[in-house]
C-alpha cells in the first residue's frame, strides 16, 4: 500500500502479535465474571453474530487484526470490507485465516461498492458495524446502523499528538514524526 519498508514490518509483527495475544488469553477473556455487588448475578460473554467492518487502507493489517482477533475469539462471524486499493492484504487475510483451520464463512472479505455496503448495513443478519474512517463516512455508517438499533463501533479519523517525552532521542524521535 505504498508504506516504508520498515513501518510495514512494524505493522505485520504487530498484528501477529494481536493475533497471538487473543489467542492465548481468550478463554480468560471468555470466562464468565461473578458481580460482587449483585450476588449471584454472572456476565456472560455471548456472540451476536454477523458482524460487518469497514477498514481504511492505511493500516490494512493492524486495523483487520484488531477488529477480527476479539470478534472470532467472542464466536462472531466477521465479513470484512477493506478499502479497495488493499486487496492484496485482504486475502492475506483469508489466506491467514484458512490455513489457520478456520471454518469457511468465519471471516469472509467484501469486494465491494459503497451502495453494496449500505444494502449489507441495512441487512437483518448483520448483527453489527464497526468502521474505522472519516467522520462523514462515520455519520453515513452510525446513522444507517442506527435506524435499525445495531450495535456500531466507529473510530472516526482526527489527528493523533505525537508526544516526545524528555527522556526520547530526539533524532530518532524527529525522524518518526516527520515520516
Amino acid at each position: 500500500m505504498g508504506k516504508l519498508i520498515n513501518e510495514a514490518r512494524f505493522e505485520v509483527g504487530l498484528s501477529a502479535d494481536i493475533l497471538s495475544y487473543y489467542a492465548d488469553y481468550s478463554e480468560e477473556f471468555l470466562k464468565p465474571e461473578e458481580l460482587s455487588d449483585a450476588p449471584g448475578s454472572v456476565v456472560k460473554t455471548a456472540p451476536i453474530g454477523v458482524i460487518l467492518a469497514i477498514e481504511p487502507w492505511n493500516f490494512p493489517y493492524y486495523q483487520v487484526a484488531r477488529v477480527a482477533a476479539p470478534q472470532l475469539i467472542a464466536g462472531n462471524v466477521l465479513m470484512m470490507k477493506h478499502a479497495p486499493n488493499v486487496p492484496q492484504c485482504a486475502l492475506a487475510f483469508a489466506s491467514l485465516f484458512s490455513q489457520a483451520g478456520a471454518p469457511e464463512g468465519v471471516y469472509t472479505n467484501l469486494f465491494c461498492s459503497n451502495e453494496q455496503t449500505e444494502m449489507l448495513i441495512d441487512d437483518f443478519r448483520v448483527r453489527g458495524v464497526t468502521l474505522t474512517g472519516s467522520e462523514h463516512a462515520g455519520t453515513s455508517v452510525g446513522g444507517r446502523a442506527g435506524q435499525d438499533l445495531k450495535k456500531v463501533v466507529l473510530e472516526l479519523g482526527g489527528s493523533d499528538p505525537f508526544i516526545i517525552l524528555e527522556d526520547a532521542p530526539l533524532d530518532t524521535a524527529l525522524g518518526r514524526v516527520v515520516s
